[in-house]
């Protein structure tokens, strides 16, 4: 009876020292693999960052380049109505003076 006894604990020792070493194989492995997963995450994650940055200093660029050109077109509106105003105060000058001269001949003409 005990020796069938010491069989099974044999065995049952046998059995957990086989699982243990399973179950540290099965960490190992796990180990490794998340290892694996954890930088090809962080490979994939600088990747990210580096298009990430490189797209932003693209718009960032395209964002300075949008406001130099309507500073440009400010510049140039500003300019285009300096000289509309300067050209519509000539005219209004020369109706002035027209319409002066014409009321001098009007003037004239009746004494």
């Amino acid at each position: 009876m005990k020796s069938t006894w010491d069989a099974k604990e044999q065995k049952l020792v046998a059995e957990r020292d086989k699982a243990l070493a399973a179950a540290a194989a099965s960490s190992a492995k796990l180990r490794e693999v998340d290892d694996a997963f954890r930088r090809q995450l962080d490979s994939v994650e600088t990747s990210h960052r580096a298009a990430i940055t490189e797209f932003t200093a693209a718009k960032q660029t395209e964002v300075d380049a949008a406001k130099r050109r309507t500073a440009e077109v400010e510049d140039e509106m500003r300019v285009l109505l300096h000289e509309t105003e300067v050209a519509k105060q000539n005219m209004e000058s020369r109706v002035r003076k027209l319409t002066s001269a014409f009321a001098d001949l009007q003037q004239d003409l009746t004494r």
